[in-house]
This record gives C-alpha cells, structure tokens and sequence, in this order.
C-alpha cells in the first residue's frame, strides 16, 4: 500500500485470519511444549502464559485509549507508528527466545509474526498516504515500526549468557501468551470483521 497498490478489506481480513491461524498453531504445537519441556510446573507455566495474555490486553488497552478520538489524520498517525513500535517490542524477543530452545520453534515464531506484521505496515502506510505523505515517507513510517522488533530482538540477543533453562522456559510461556491473546483479541475478530465488509461489498 505504501507504493500506490491498495489491497481490498477482503484481502487484508484474511491475512489477518492466516496470521492467527499460524500463531496460534505455533504457540499450541511449538512454543508451549518447548518450555513445558524445559519446566514442567504447570502453575508457574501457567503463570507465565497468563502474564504474557494479559501483557498484550493492557498494552492494547493503552494505546487504543491513546489513539481513540483523534480526529487530526497526522496525529492519528504518529499515534499509530509510536504505538506499533512499542507494540513490537516483545514481538523482537520472541524469535530470539523461541529460537534458543529450539529451532524449528524459533523459525515457526518468526513466520507467524512476520505474517501478521503485513497488516500492520498496511495501516500505518494507509494513514500516512491519506494524511497526505509521500509514499517514500510512507515507506520510512513502516521502517521505524520494525525498529521495535530490532530492539527486542537485539536485547535478547546481547544476553543469552544470562538465559539459563527457567528464564527460557518463561520467556517462551510468555511469547506463547503474548501470541494467543493477539490472536484471539486482535487478528481473528478484525480478520473476520474485514472479511464481512469485503463480501458486502462483492455483494452490492
């Protein structure tokens, strides 16, 4: 979208669908037996996950109150970039974290957040264009987004001499929980939602 091409709510609803379908799979068949394999305890196990459920509600919270009743498109925008960036913080540590139990965990966790990340550059470079920004400015937006993914991502990386079997194994149970409430709050009813609104439109 951020070069001129404008996909359909359709298209971006069952993005959003495939990219809860993948975390959730991920989380489910990957990411929660690994750190059930490194620490069987199912209270502190579920612990963890429900920390890292309940991290994603609040941070979600927040920034739709932040973001909510803006009526300037410029301010609606850098609302929206700041609160994706932040918001991509724990996504950053996830592969990591994922990856230094196992591989083909990590690899999984990075596919299904790479998948949903599409819509997500999708809005922010559609409120920039109609906010009346160059698409090479659009484009710049996206890129300050995904600073928040570097960010996590390296700060997991520049300590993993201090990741020993628990702190991996809750690191994963949240990364797991973290994915299963923005797959169940967020992707699923918006992916649904834009689904709707494209069959309505096909239907007119």
């Amino acid at each position: 979208m951020a070069f001129g091409k404008k996909s359909s709510p359709r298209f971006n609803g069952w993005t959003l669908i495939a990219a809860a379908l993948a975390m959730l799979a991920a989380s489910l068949i990957e990411i929660i037996p690994s750190a059930l394999s490194i620490d069987g305890g199912w209270q502190d196990s579920l612990l963890w996950f429900m920390i890292g459920a309940f991290g994603f509600a609040g941070t979600k919270f927040i920034t739709g109150r932040l973001v909510a009743g803006r009526e300037s498109l410029m301010s609606s925008l850098a609302l929206v970039t700041v609160a994706l960036t932040l918001h991509n913080v724990p996504e950053g540590t996830a592969s990591i974290a994922a990856a230094s139990a196992d591989v083909s965990t990590g690899v999984a966790t990075a596919v299904a957040i790479g998948l949903q990340n599409v819509p997500e550059g999708l809005s922010i470079a559609a409120l920039a264009i109609a906010a009346g920004l160059s698409k090479f400015k659009s484009f710049l937006l996206v890129l300050i987004s995904v600073v928040g993914e570097v960010i996590g991502a390296g700060a997991i990386w520049l300590n993993q001499s201090y990741l020993n079997d628990e702190i991996s194994s809750h690191l994963l149970l949240m990364v797991a929980g973290m994915m299963v409430a923005i797959s169940l709050i967020e992707l699923l009813p918006d992916g649904l939602k834009l689904t709707r609104q494209g069959q309505s439109k096909t239907n007119q």
